[in-house]
C-alpha cells in the first residue's frame, strides 16, 4: 500500500505553593503587644488581596499550560513509541481524523519503521521512492518524517479527488484511501474506488480500524 502517484496496487509488509515563614520577635506586654497585634493584622489583611490575585494568576497559567499540551494523550496506548503528536499533526495537515491516520499506518506497515514492500515502498506510511522525493524530508524510515509526509500527501489527494465531487465525507475518505493505494490516476479514471480486490480490502480495513481500535485515539 505504498504512496505513489501512479502504480499498481500492492500490499505492504505488516507491520508546583511555597509558604513563607515570618520570624516572631517577643514583644512587651500591654500597649506594645496590642500594637504588634494590630500590625500583624494589618499586614495579613494587606496580603490577602495579593494572595488571591496570585492564586488566580497561577490558575490561569495552569490553564494555558494545559490547553497548550499536545492534543493527543493516547490514553489507550495504541500508538507506539512517541508518535502520537506526529499523528495529530498529520491529521491537522490532511483534514482527516487522527483515527484515520493511525489506522492507515497500522494497515500500511503495522507501525514498523523498517517495513519495506516487495516493490520498494518504505517506512511507516510506505512511500515509493519517487513519491518520497516529492513529499519526504530525510529518510523514509524516519517515523516522524514518514507520518509528516503521509499528512501532506493525503491533503493533496483530497484536492485531487475533489474533481469527483464526493457526496459526503465518507465517500471522500474512501476515494482518498483508494488513491493512496492504487494511485490517483486509477481512481480518477474509474470515477470512484477501482474494483481491485486489494484496494477495496485496503479501504475497508482502514475504515474498520478507525472505527474500532483507533476510534478514541487522540480525542479529548
Amino acid at each position: 500500500m505504498s504512496a505513489s502517484s501512479a502504480k499498481s496496487p500492492k500490499r505492504a509488509k505488516s507491520t508546583k505553593s511555597a509558604t513563607s515563614r515570618r520570624s516572631r520577635t517577643p514583644g512587651s506586654k500591654g500597649a506594645s503587644a496590642g500594637r504588634a497585634g494590630k500590625a500583624r493584622g494589618a499586614l495579613t489583611n494587606n496580603w490577602l488581596p495579593f494572595t488571591a490575585v496570585g492564586l488566580l494568576v497561577i490558575g490561569a497559567v495552569g490553564a494555558v499550560i494545559q490547553n497548550t499540551n499536545p492534543t493527543c494523550a493516547d490514553r489507550n496506548g495504541v500508538i507506539p513509541e512517541d508518535w502520537s503528536d506526529d499523528v495529530v499533526n498529520a491529521a491537522e495537515i490532511s483534514g482527516f481524523s487522527p483515527s484515520v491516520i493511525a489506522a492507515q499506518i497500522q494497515t500500511e506497515s503495522n507501525w514498523d519503521p523498517e517495513a519495506e514492500s516487495p516493490v520498494g515502498a518504505e517506512g511507516l506510511a510506505q512511500f515509493m521512492p519517487e513519491t518520497w522525493d516529492q513529499y519526504g524530508q530525510g529518510e523514509a524510515t524516519s517515523p516522524e518524517a514518514s507520518i509528516a509526509a503521509q499528512g501532506h500527501y493525503l491533503r493533496d489527494l483530497r484536492r485531487m479527488m475533489a474533481q469527483l465531487e464526493p457526496a459526503d465525507e465518507q465517500e471522500e475518505l474512501d476515494l482518498v484511501l483508494a488513491a493512496y493505494n492504487a494511485g490517483p490516476t486509477a481512481v480518477l479514471e474509474e470515477g470512484g474506488v477501482p474494483e481491485f480486490e486489494e484496494t477495496e480490502n485496503y479501504v475497508s480495513q482502514i475504515n474498520e480500524l478507525a472505527g474500532t481500535r483507533y476510534a478514541d485515539v487522540c480525542t479529548g
